[in-house]
């Protein structure tokens, strides 16, 4: 399986790296490396200082195109993969592993599977692409089009319902960010640190 971690975000309203907040003791990158350590795993980083940080744990990439956020993160693991690949955003550390591998698995013929919410809100950072979505991402570049929801739309994806998810992650943390402070002491409170598999969470 290809996957890519999503490193790039500068966590301006958490005041530091989100990939190094800690949970149990280890940072977010290391549980998330760990899960997804025999895969083909890239960190997608914003520029060369952010990769020179993060290469003490694994292979890093900087993004091709300069300041365009979550969409030029997906479209640099594209084009490094030249393949279907996982997207995944460091900031969501309890990712199942059996769950991602069932949307990378999944509906091999379309350009993105995303998971969606009843409501209509959409995952785009925990989510599977195809290397056929390059061109429309390549296009939203160029028209200076930032949000991935947008790109997503123009695509031929296919929007898998998140409560059908639960048979991999009954509470589906797997979903479950970061943004902010109040995020993170969410999060904190939702562990318990003796049942966290890093291995396959």
């Amino acid at each position: 399986m290809n996957v890519a971690i999503l490193v790039g975000g500068r966590g301006k309203r958490i005041g530091l790296d989100k990939g190094f907040l800690k949970l149990c003791g280890r940072t977010f990158i290391e549980i998330l490396v760990d899960r997804f350590k025999d895969c083909d795993l890239v960190l997608v980083c914003r520029d060369e200082k952010q990769a020179e940080e993060y290469s003490i744990f694994g292979k890093t990439l900087v993004d091709s195109v300069r300041n365009f956020g979550p969409l030029a993160g997906i479209y640099s693991a594209l084009k490094h993969f030249e393949n279907r690949v996982l997207v995944l955003a460091v900031d969501m550390p309890l990712v199942k592993r059996e769950l991602a591998e069932f949307l990378f698995e999944s509906y091999p013929d379309v350009d993105a599977v995303v998971p969606a919410w009843s409501d209509g809100k959409i995952e785009p950072l925990l989510a599977c692409y195809s290397h056929s979505a390059l061109k429309t991402i390549e296009k939203c570049l160029e028209e200076g089009e930032r949000r991935v929801h947008k790109a997503i739309e123009r695509m031929n994806t296919a929007y898998y319902p998140i409560e059908n998810l639960r048979w991999f992650d009954e509470r589906l943390e797997s979903f479950i960010n970061v943004n902010s402070m109040k995020d993170y002491e969410r999060l904190l409170k939702v562990v318990e640190c003796s049942s966290i598999d890093t291995e396959g969470q």
